[in-house]
């Protein structure tokens, strides 16, 4: 069996779609600020919510369990302010 060719096709589809949309320094500097914000909101929110199950195990009891169940919350917590403040820029680029 020999091995598999490579080929440049994979390539040349997407640096030619890639010169066929230029995008404004505007449009870029907001995309690089919504990445910025929807990773510091994905931390932010596992952090938090890891630290108030951290807090609430230290009370209860179960700690493994409650900074788990934190965390996951946070996570879902901050997947819905992601995806919500991804709608409105949507909206009010739709306006």
């Amino acid at each position: 069996m020999s091995a598999p060719v490579r080929s440049s096709q994979s390539a040349r589809w997407y640096r030619s779609r890639a010169r066929q949309r230029p995008i404004s320094t505007e449009q870029s500097k907001a995309m690089a600020d919504s990445a910025w914000a929807i990773s510091s909101r994905l931390i932010a929110g596992i952090l938090l919510y890891a630290g108030l199950g951290w807090l609430l195990s230290l009370w209860i009891g179960h700690r493994p369990l409650l900074i788990a169940a934190g965390m996951l919350v946070g996570l879902g917590l901050s997947y819905y302010m992601v995806f919500s403040s991804l709608a409105r820029e949507a909206k009010q680029d739709q306006e």
